[in-house]
């Protein structure tokens, strides 16, 4: 009776069967994978955004109708940290932390917390796929004060070096 069954017809529909199912469920992993990957990404952009909104928001809200108020600038921060917990790395969860700590050190200027919020700003830049950024603290505050001349003023008076 195995005379006639056509055993290599048979173990190769076997293997070219395994082998199909073996490609579609790789296939199908890296599509879940990329899946997460993709909503890991969007949820990083949405806090990163928030991060940068925050600021510009409180520096130049002002000037266009929309001053942030201390209650807001709370509970967006709050936001942000609820968010930063479940989703970012451990090196901008620190960082974050760090910046935050420094927005509430007694006898704090008032301005030294930038430093660590560019830290913080970099950190995010690599995240976001600018590894070889050179942006320097004195690009950022020109960016973020859009006036030379006042940047330089503002580190005089604040001493920073």
């Amino acid at each position: 009776m195995l005379g006639n069954l056509p055993v290599k017809e048979i173990f190769l529909l076997i293997l070219g069967t395994l082998s199909t199912y073996l490609i579609w469920r790789v296939q199908f992993q890296k599509d879940k994978i990329k899946n997460i990957e993709n909503q890991l990404s969007e949820k990083k952009f949405q806090i990163y955004s928030e991060l940068v909104y925050i600021i510009f928001d409180t520096i130049h809200g002002e000037k266009i109708g929309k001053k942030i108020t201390d209650k807001e600038l709370t509970r967006r921060i709050l936001e942000i940290k609820k968010n930063m917990f479940l989703y970012v790395s451990d090196e901008m969860f620190q960082s974050f932390t760090n910046w935050t700590l420094e927005l509430h050190k007694p006898g704090n200027n008032g301005v030294d917390h930038f430093k660590k919020y560019f830290e913080l700003m970099k950190l995010v830049r690599k995240d976001m796929g600018q590894s070889n950024s050179k942006i320097s603290l004195d690009d950022f505050m020109i960016y973020i004060m859009q006036n030379e001349e006042e940047y330089q003023k503002f580190k005089t008076i604040y001493q920073w070096d």
